[in-house]
């Protein structure tokens, strides 16, 4: 049965669509793209040839849609030819690399050639063989506005200071057996500590009779263990304990709260490798360092602050407190900054974004919100913001502190300081729950950045009000995955934001422990869709500089520097790879 006019729910129906379509015209009308007309499917009597005129309409609508569509506008020759190679280097990677390498035998013995865009973990060695992350490592990245400064650089780093720690102590949750199957080596839970002499509680980890959290000396650790495991060196298996390994992230039976259950005790385990002031120092050094190495002008960085997370003194009987951390990070980076610039190097630095955990009651809360007050006033250039950070789920909403962050709000107009939100928020799978509302309470809040945010396209209306607030989703690829919101990467919801023109930046998250850098994570990016392009990598570099918190001076020095490295990498990629590709 057919109607002269659309019956009532029909319209109703459709005014969804017409809103979308509206907001879409508007989005190419600011490109300079005509605008987008209603198509509709093509009489059956038509022309073969209007069809496919249609489908052209069709398909240049969207990519004039696309999130890469000014910078593909605006493209140099440069760009234009070095897009060309980026695109003859993966089809090389994927025929010399993924190719190449052994398939693996699944589920009834079924055969699973490699590919790109497979699981990170157990693809990370074959990345590392492509011609693509090798240049992409060459590539200069803008900032990086999503990391924890804990977990940001290879265990090994921290676990070498460790060993020249005298008051170094290791503990377990139980012993370390010999027994069978050396089922207590996988299952264990170990932490470290700096430790005062009548803090000790004398152990032996690899005695039957050991008990949970007596302290083994770490030196007296490292020799026993050779006696009793041979299956690794110590290096390894500590290594191994605290990286992520494929069969735990992606085991038929796991779930996103078993891999943070995973990820939490890694967490324990690194805070004593950690929380002492060799390590704090020696590690923001050895961080700094890598900025530079992987090509990143500028980072925000996530310490973590609490009322009882202080750092040890070296010998265990002095304690420093938060703002004695943040001198740590101020004379470290300062002394750096000097360091390159005498070398003729430029660096733009870090900020501090004040974090604390989201499982606090809403009194503590108040008072690290008072205490991040109180620090961006005696370091006006060095704190970035505030945020609340965890496992969503296990924590409190954020509607459950509105009272204070509302107040702290008003309290900083009214002393004309500046601390913007840049709330953790919809990291979850969760539907329809208090943690799902978390993405509708960051919005309220007026939270400038979200971190994570993959539940947003669930969220249409507050998908909407981002792109209207100008708020950036920082988007952290690689620590989505291995912690079970997706599959692989091509299922990440990062790809449905950028589709739907959602300021988005690439983060490396807790890189320790997924043997990542931030160079993986640009790397699974393009991975997971085949037309990524340069424009692409270009856009989401300059919306990492376009929304990192700097003032208008910092950004306009970060912006002029990451133009001239830019063009340079062009021309580099151009030397480097323009013939390879030519004879292929």
């Amino acid at each position: 049965m057919s109607h002269e006019t659309p019956p009532e729910d029909a319209k109703i129906d459709a005014l969804p669509a017409a809103h979308a379509l509206d907001g879409q015209t508007k989005d190419l009308n600011l490109r300079g793209f005509e605008a987008l007309e209603l198509i509709t499917a093509p009489s059956p009597s038509c022309e073969d040839v209007e069809y496919y005129a249609r489908r052209a309409r069709f398909v240049q609508a969207e990519q004039g849609l696309s999130f890469d569509s000014i910078c593909r506008a605006r493209a140099t020759p440069l760009e234009r030819k070095v897009d060309t190679i980026i695109d003859g280097l993966r089809q090389q990677d994927r025929d010399e690399i993924y190719g190449a390498a052994k398939p693996r035998q699944g589920y009834a013995r079924q055969i699973h050639p490699r590919s790109e865009g497979d699981h990170f973990l157990s693809n990370r060695d074959l990345i590392a063989q492509t011609k693509l992350f090798r240049v992409l490592q060459r590539m200069p990245k803008g900032t990086h506005l999503h990391i924890h400064y804990n977990a940001c650089l290879p265990p090994a780093a921290l676990l070498d200071i460790a060993k020249e720690m005298d008051r170094m102590y290791i503990t377990s949750n139980l012993p370390l057996s010999s027994d069978n199957d050396f089922s207590s080596y996988d299952k264990c839970e170990l932490q470290f500590s700096i430790r005062s002499q009548d803090a000790e509680k004398p152990g032996n980890l690899f005695a039957p009779n050991y008990q949970p959290q007596q302290t083994m000396k770490f030196a007296d650790f490292l020799n026993h263990f050779p006696r009793h495991y041979r299956r690794a060196t110590v290096d390894d298996w500590l290594q191994q304990k605290l990286i992520f390994q494929e069969e735990e992230a992606h085991g038929m039976l796991q779930t996103a709260a078993g891999a943070w259950e995973k990820f939490n005790g890694r967490t324990r385990m690194m805070k004593g490798l950690f929380n002492y002031e060799k390590a704090y120092r020696r590690y923001a050094q050895l961080f700094l360092e890598d900025l530079v190495r992987d090509n990143i002008d500028y980072a925000e960085i996530r310490p973590n602050f609490m009322k009882s997370n202080q750092l040890f003194t070296d010998d265990g009987m002095g304690r420093i407190d938060n703002r004695g951390m943040i001198d740590i990070i101020v004379e470290e980076v300062t002394k750096f900054k000097k360091t390159m610039a005498a070398n003729g190097h430029q660096f733009g630095g870090i900020k501090i974004i004040y974090t604390t955990p989201r499982s606090l009651p809403p009194e503590d809360i108040e008072a690290s919100l008072q205490e991040c007050l109180k620090l961006k006033q005696e370091f006006p250039q060095w704190i970035a913001g505030y945020d609340l950070a965890g496992e969503e789920s296990k924590g409190r909403p954020l509607k459950d502190f509105v009272i204070p962050l509302r107040s702290f709000q008003r309290q900083c107009k009214q002393l004309s300081i500046h601390i913007p939100f840049l709330f953790h928020c919809g990291e979850t799978l969760d539907m329809g729950t208090d943690v799902d509302g978390n993405v509708i309470d960051a919005i309220l809040l007026g939270a400038e950045r979200v971190g994570h945010c993959f539940a947003l396209p669930r969220h249409p209306i507050a998908m909407q009000q981002i792109k209207r607030l100008n708020i950036c989703v920082e988007g952290c690829p690689i620590s989505n995955e291995v912690l079970g919101l997706t599959p692989r990467i091509g299922g990440h919801s990062i790809y449905t934001l950028l589709a739907n023109n959602v300021h988005c930046t690439v983060n490396s998250d807790n890189g320790a422990l997924f043997g990542s850098t931030l160079s993986h994570d640009f790397y699974q990016i393009v991975a997971g869709k085949a037309d990524f392009s340069l424009y692409g990598l270009k856009q989401l570099a300059l919306w990492s500089i376009q929304h990192a918190c700097l003032t208008h001076d910092e950004r306009e020095r970060i912006l002029s520097e990451w133009s001239a490295k830019w063009e340079t990498w062009l021309r580099w990629v151009i030397e480097e790879y323009d013939e390879t590709c030519a004879s292929d």
